[in-house]
């Protein structure tokens, strides 16, 4: 919090020295304050590339508001702004430039803008410069930034693993791997029993991420899940900082690096570099932007509303496929969005409507056998049971714990956990978006994206208000949504993931304000861009990431990387790893990866249906006789010996899990308690390739 705060103090005061040091009077300024004569000025070599830009932008600036005109009278357009565009128009929404800009008058000449005259309101009309070869050069700076960010993973492909994340890189490795074999043998996409077999796991109601799993499947094949888990870390991060640029870019009337900036906050801010440690799902938001964007066209009045509509609606499928709750939190923050132009003015036209519905429909036809067999398919579940994870207040202002120079544990003491940190936006980055908005107040745009931020903040507080881990007794908001079909499965504490490119977007605004500011005080473009923009970057360094943290994984048996399994393991046969796999050890999974898929597991790390008739979620399989007698050794570590009415409970889950063998690492913890324990149920087993395994189809083989 102290680092924190001496940053924001010394931004501030960088800020105030260099506007104090640009508005010194300046020695070729005329003595008596009149203002300098109008035009260039003539000089050896030409005219000053600042002077040529500025007028060529306010002549853009002027020609598309012609065209606007033109098109009302034409009645292809409707004039929605009664106000005129020095009133802060909601047609921003659907515009590339924002609406602020003062009236140009064809009958007056164009004089300079000042500050005390014009106020700072006109610093982000305009429209978007063009694109350039050095706008390639933001993928491939964020493309760095991501390989920063996974560096110690990069270098530990097949041998470490994001262990902040506990066990979801194995999970999300178990899907890609699940998907894979699939698709090479032609089984349904939707289920697979390599995992709590024979039930099997419903991966739609899990986050499965079909839509990256399945066009990866080849790379899946060729080099194994754990590759194509670390290309899709590092290209998800890449990626999705591009794609704001993009929209930056496409969008908005701002310099190129304060897109980038933004960019470089929506893509690594604290929540996405969170979600890092193992949560591809919400690593990877690159269709975001587009659908956003595309939403923009449909609402500025798309010539072709019906094609932009089935794009819309292929790009939301796609989403659904890789991330619904990435796509139900970026529905909400369109709906305020949305509220707030309207409240503004702004009416939908006709067309936009069509192409809107255009889309729905087009989702809801390739989605929809997805989604009936997520909710209503085999091993579907109606709702899962979260403990409290709202945000704490303390979150919302503090430093995330893979920031540079922050204390992880002050940031552990008010967060669920390391893939949770969803907020930790620091001083700094509040202080510029109050700026921001307290000097571009008269555009909607700034307004609105403000309101989403304290909306988002204020709906990620959960059910009462915390602030140091100490309950307010204030209630929180989520009381209102937490019995909400399909809502109340999302952790409160995500909401705030909304605010980040909202964040991201004011950020770019203000940086390019600060500049157009300074540029309309001293005519020098360089001074002020690195104003504008050295401000926008000190903001950012309370929220400069560190690269996640990797441990090594557990050794592999030569027994399944050598095959030496299949001996043990006859076709419809299981796999029951001593003790099961849950959420805190996947090992199991790893071994099927190693043996390409060869056998299934019984249990595993999922979710799936407790067996209520309400259906509620759960974690993990139902648990059995046999599996909870060998987790409680295992935590235990003390040998309990069985009798036979356990053992022969423990045949039943046998022969219900159709096993074949008994598997247990000779380097487990609690190894030897294991070992004395199943040895007193099922004699001594063989050891062989680093690991005890007991041959039990003599038990089994009748259940197939």
């Amino acid at each position: 919090m102290t680092w924190s705060f001496l940053a924001a103090l010394a931004a501030v005061a960088t800020l105030a020295g260099a506007a104090w040091w640009l508005g010194r009077p300046r020695p070729d300024a005329p003595a008596d304050g009149t203002p300098a004569p109008e035009g260039f000025a003539t000089a050896l070599r030409g005219y000053r590339m600042d002077q040529v830009d500025e007028v060529l932008d306010r002549l853009e600036a002027r020609v598309a508001d012609r065209e606007r005109e033109i098109a009302v009278l034409r009645g292809e357009a409707r004039d929605e702004t009664p106000g005129g565009p020095a009133a802060g128009a909601p047609t921003a929404l659907a515009t590339r430039a924002l609406p602020d800009a003062p009236p140009d008058r064809p009958d007056r000449p164009v004089r300079p803008l000042r500050p005390a005259r014009q106020g700072l309101s006109w610093a982000v009309a305009g429209t978007p410069r063009p694109w350039g070869r050095p706008d390639l050069l933001a993928p491939l700076a964020y493309l760095l930034v991501a390989a920063y960010v996974t560096m110690h993973l990069l270098t530990a492909v097949r041998t470490g693993y994001l262990s902040q994340g506990v066990q979801d890189q194995q999970a999300f490795e178990w899907y890609f791997g699940a998907t894979a074999h699939n698709v090479a043998t032609f089984s349904n996409p939707l289920i697979s029993d390599l995992q709590n077999f024979p039930d099997g796991v419903n991966l739609m109601a899990n986050a499965a991420v079909l839509g990256l799993g399945l066009p990866l499947t080849p790379l899946t094949l060729l080099a194994g899940p754990q590759v194509t888990f670390v290309l899709v870390e590092l290209l998800g991060l890449a990626l999705t900082a591009s794609a704001w640029y993009w929209l930056f870019r496409r969008r908005l009337p701002v310099h190129p690096l304060a897109a980038f900036l933004g960019g470089l906050l929506a893509g690594f801010g604290p929540g996405m570099v969170s979600h890092a440690n193992g949560h591809p799902n919400f690593v990877v938001q690159v269709l975001v932007p587009v659908i956003l964007d595309r939403l923009l066209r449909l609402a500025r009045g798309s010539a072709r509303p019906v094609r932009d509509g089935v794009v819309l609606g292929l790009l939301v499928a796609w989403q659904v496929l890789i991330g619904e709750e990435v796509l139900l939190l970026t529905s909400v923050g369109v709906l305020v969005l949305l509220l707030g132009y309207l409240a503004a003015g702004w009416r939908p036209t006709l067309a936009a409507l069509r192409g809107l519905g255009t889309g729905v429909g087009v989702a809801l036809v390739i989605t929809a056998l997805p989604l009936w067999w997520q909710f209503l398919g085999p091993q579907s579940y109606t709702s899962i049971y979260h403990p409290p994870a709202g945000n704490d207040l303390a979150q919302l202002w503090g430093r995330a714990s893979r920031t540079v120079g922050a204390d992880p544990w002050a940031a552990a003491a008010v967060s669920m956990n390391r893939t949770e940190e969803n907020s930790f936006f620091g001083i700094p980055l509040w202080g510029a978006a109050a700026a921001t908005l307290v000097v571009l107040w008269r555009s909607v745009l700034v307004r609105v994206l403000a309101v989403v931020v304290v909306l988002s903040c204020w709906l990620s507080l959960g059910e009462e208000l915390t602030l140091h881990g100490t309950p307010l007794g204030i209630p929180g908001p989520w009381a209102l949504l937490e019995h909400v079909p399909v809502v109340e499965n999302v952790l409160p504490t995500r909401f705030t993931l909304i605010a980040l490119p909202a964040f991201a977007a004011l950020l770019a605004l203000g940086a390019e304000a600060a500049r157009r500011a300074v540029l309309a005080v001293i005519g020098e473009r360089v001074p002020a861009l690195v104003v504008g923009i050295g401000v926008g970057a000190m903001v950012l360094l309370p929220v400069v990431p560190t690269p996640l943290v990797v441990d090594p994984r557990s050794p592999m048996p030569t027994f399944f990387s050598e095959g030496a399994w299949r001996d043990y393991v006859d076709d419809g046969g299981s796999i029951l790893a001593v003790p099961p796999p849950d959420v805190a050890d996947t090992r199991a999974l790893e071994w099927q990866a190693e043996a390409r898929w060869g056998f299934p597991v019984v249990a595993g790390y999922f979710v799936g249906p407790d067996g209520t008739a309400e259906r509620g979620g759960r974690y993990g399989a139902t648990p059995t006789a046999l599996a909870g007698w060998l987790a409680e050794v295992a935590q235990s570590g003390v040998a309990q010996p069985a009798g036979p009415e356990q053992k022969a409970r423990f045949d039943d889950d046998l022969r219900a899990g159709r096993v074949d063998a008994l598997v247990l690492p000779v380097d487990r913890p609690a190894a030897d308690a294991l070992l004395a324990s199943v040895s007193s149920v099922y004699g001594r087993p063989t050891t062989i390739g680093g690991v005890h395994v007991w041959d039990v189809r003599e038990v089994t083989d009748g259940a197939r």
